[in-house]
C-alpha cells in the first residue's frame, strides 16, 4: 500500500437539489482521505496533476435523476491530466514512469463481439466503465486505472490545459463527426457552458458564423467570454424566448443580421434543459441538422411532425474516443481553442467553492490544480 495520505473529493449523498443551488456541495460530497492499492495487471498508478468540473459532476453532486445510478460513495471525476507513478504488471507499450497523459472517460468491454469496441468506439459500447463514476476517480489526488486508456501527451501541451482535453475532445466528434459544417453557415449553440463555448469556438474556426445562448446569471461571466470571443450572444428568458429574438433579428457584431427568417443552418444543442431542446428545433431551417451534445433529467416532448414536415435530421453524440482526444490535444497546443480565455484555475484545498462556482454559472470552466 502506498503511505502516502491521498485525499480525494467524494459524492457520497443524494438530496435533491435545483441547479444553482451550491449548498448541495456541502451536504452531498466530502474531502477523504484515500488509500491507494497496488496496480494489477494491465493497471498503472497515476498521480492526478490538474482535473476540470464537468457538467456531469455538477449534476451528480445536485443529485439529479438521470445521476441516481452512480453508487455513492465515489471518488468522482474524469477531465484530467495526470503523470504515470508506478507500472503494474503486463505489457504497456511504450509506457513508461514520468510519462503525461490524458486518461479516455470511457473504457470499453474490448470483447470480440462487441461492434463499438471492434472499431475502437468505446464511447459506443453498452457496457463501457466510465472514469470517476464506475469506479473512484480523477478528483483523486492519485488513481489507479487501466493503462488501455492512456493518451501520452502531445509535445507543448501544458498540464493545466489537459485537463479540458476530455471535454473537447467530445465537441471535436460533435463537430467533425456530425455537423458537416461549411464555411458561410450560421450555426446556433444553446447553453453557454463550456460546452457550448467549445462548440461555438470550433464551429468559428470550421468556418461558420456563430451565435450562442444563455440566460441571465451568464451574461456577465459566460456570455461575456464568448462575446469577448467576437461570438454573437443572446440571453433568452421566458419572458423573450429564443423564437423571439431570432423573429425580431438577432444581429452579428458588424451589425449583420444572424440567420435568415428566424431560420439557422445548424443548431448544437449543449444546454441540457429540455424546453430549449423543444423550441430550439423550431430555429433550423428544413432539411438542416440538430446536433445533441447535452443530456436531459427527464424525457423530451418535441414537435415531431415539426421534424417530418421540416424534414430534420437529428444527431446526437455519445462521448468520444482515442482519435478524438488526439485531435483535441492538437487543437490546444495550436490554440485553435484558446483554453487560457475560458478556464479558470483553483487549488484542490478550494475544490468545494470551484464547485459552488460552477453551480452558480460564476465560472466559464473551473480546473483544479490536484497537488
Amino acid at each position: 500500500m502506498n503511505n502516502k495520505s491521498i485525499k480525494g473529493f467524494c459524492l457520497h449523498g443524494s438530496k435533491r437539489f435545483h441547479p444553482g443551488e451550491a449548498e448541495a456541495v456541502e451536504c452531498n460530497t466530502s474531502i477523504v482521505e484515500m488509500e491507494m492499492p497496488e496496480p494489477k495487471e494491465g493497471e498503472i498508478l497515476a498521480e492526478t496533476l490538474y482535473t476540470a468540473i464537468c457538467g456531469s459532476d455538477v449534476s451528480a453532486t445536485l443529485s439529479k435523476p438521470n445521476f441516481d445510478w452512480i453508487q455513492r460513495p465515489k471518488v468522482i471525476g474524469h477531465e484530467c491530466s495526470a503523470r504515470v507513478l508506478k507500472l503494474g504488471q503486463g505489457n504497456h507499450g511504450s509506457l513508461k514512469v514520468g510519462d503525461l497523459f490524458n486518461p479516455v472517460a470511457q473504457l470499453g468491454c474490448r470483447k470480440e463481439d462487441c461492434p463499438a469496441c471492434r472499431s475502437g468506439k468505446w464511447n459506443l459500447c453498452p457496457d463501457k466503465i466510465i472514469l470517476g463514476y464506475h469506479g473512484n476517480g480523477a478528483f483523486g489526488q492519485q488513481m489507479v486505472l487501466e493503462s488501455a486508456r492512456i493518451v501520452p501527451f502531445i509535445e507543448g501541451l501544458r498540464p493545466e490545459f489537459g485537463a479540458i482535453v476530455e471535454p473537447l475532445s467530445v465537441v471535436v466528434n460533435a463537430i467533425y463527426s456530425k455537423c458537416n459544417i461549411k464555411p458561410g453557415m450560421d450555426v446556433l449553440v444553446t447553453g453557454c457552458g463550456i460546452m457550448g463555448l467549445m462548440a461555438a469556438e470550433l464551429a468559428r474556426a470550421a468556418g461558420a458564423r456563430v451565435a450562442i445562448t444563455g440566460i441571465e446569471q451568464d451574461r456577465n461571466i459566460r456570455l461575456k467570454a464568448a462575446q469577448q470571443r467576437g461570438i454573437t450572444t443572446i440571453v433568452v428568458s421566458p419572458e423573450k424566448p429564443l423564437l423571439s429574438h431570432l423573429h425580431e433579428g438577432v444581429r452579428d457584431s458588424r451589425g449583420m443580421l444572424f440567420g435568415s427568417k428566424g431560420k439557422v443552418d445548424l443548431l448544437i444543442e449543449c444546454s441540457g434543459i429540455s424546453q430549449a431542446l423543444a423550441e430550439a428545433i423550431l430555429t433550423v431551417k428544413p432539411e438542416h441538422d440538430v446536433c445533441l451534445i447535452a443530456t436531459y433529467p427527464n424525457n423530451v416532448e418535441l414537435d415531431a411532425t415539426h421534424v417530418t414536415r421540416q424534414s430534420l435530421n437529428i444527431k446526437g453524440v455519445m462521448g468520444s474516443h482515442k482519435e478524438h482526444f488526439m485531435i483535441a490535444q492538437k487543437l490546444l497546443v495550436q490554440e485553435a481553442f484558446p483554453a487560457e480565455h475560458y478556464i479558470n484555475l483553483y487549488d484542490f484545498d478550494h475544490i468545494n467553492d470551484a464547485f459552488a462556482d460552477s453551480i452558480r454559472a460564476k465560472t466559464t470552466k473551473a480546473v483544479i490544480k490536484m497537488n
